[in-house]
């Protein structure tokens, strides 16, 4: 039998032999604490928010739809407030920017869907009904007109352009075609405003790059100098008819 071992040990591999084992339960107590819990950090995932309501869009299109019936056009981005004013939408209150925004989607849903498939087939729900009503009332607004909006942003040399004396921001050109629908009277005015050949293009150009609100403005006033023009005609004419009946009872 071995003698049993009292004091120091002989010998630095005895003094390793003599340690107390460690505790199991000590050892994996760190491991554990360092280990990240799962899903920490992971933030809920939150669905899209819906800024404009389904009844929301067939109102704006309605009364888009009920302003060009009176304005033979669609109203530009400075008239969208008055042509949907008693509308009572669910969105209240809106900018002129987001107004303009939402009208440019609806635009763009409709032209992709009259040059792809033409009109949803609806299918009896009243989601679908929505669409054709929708899609309606867009066919009565733009018909055949280009998708040629400009979108903000659109390029990035124009949004690094730097703002013009006065506070204007850089001027987007847009088609001479897509301004006959917006300001038709105007572009009547402008196609026929010279004979010169040389300085038309240019003044087409020119036209391309006009602002909305002042393009509305002058297209309302040769719109009224039109009606003044057709309305003086007809007082002519009326003069007219009426010395020549004068003139007929004077010779019996």
């Amino acid at each position: 039998m071995p003698p049993a071992m009292s004091g120091a040990p002989d010998s630095p591999r005895e003094a390793i032999l003599l340690l107390p084992a460690p505790d199991a339960a000590w050892e994996k107590a760190p491991r554990a604490a360092s280990q990240p819990r799962a899903g920490r950090g992971k933030k809920p995932a939150v669905g899209p928010v819906r800024v404009w309501s389904e009844a929301d869009e067939v109102r704006i299109l309605e009364g888009l739809a009920a302003y060009a019936a009176d304005h033979g056009a669609p109203p530009v981005r400075s008239q969208l407030h008055a042509a949907l004013e008693g509308r009572r939408l669910d969105k209240a209150e809106f900018t002129v920017t987001e107004i303009y925004e939402k009208v440019r989607r609806l635009r763009t849903k409709y032209c992709n869907l009259r040059d792809a498939r033409g009109p949803p087939v609806p299918e009896g729900g009243a989601d679908d009904a929505d669409e054709v009503r929708k899609y309606e009332l867009s066919a009565a607004i733009w018909g055949d007109q280009p998708a040629n909006v400009a979108k903000k942003g659109r390029s990035s040399s124009a949004g690094a352009m730097p703002p013009k004396a006065g506070g204007a921001g850089a001027r987007v050109r847009r088609g001479f075609e897509e301004l006959q629908g917006l300001f038709p009277n105007l572009a009547s005015k402008v196609d026929k405003i010279t004979n010169d050949e040389t300085l038309q293009p240019v003044l087409k150009r020119a036209f391309e790059l006009i602002d909305d609100q002042k393009a509305g403005e002058l297209d309302a006033k040769v719109k009224k100098h039109k009606i003044r023009e057709v309305q003086a005609k007809m007082n002519r004419d009326a003069l007219r008819v009426e010395v020549f009946k004068t003139l007929i009872r004077s010779m019996d």
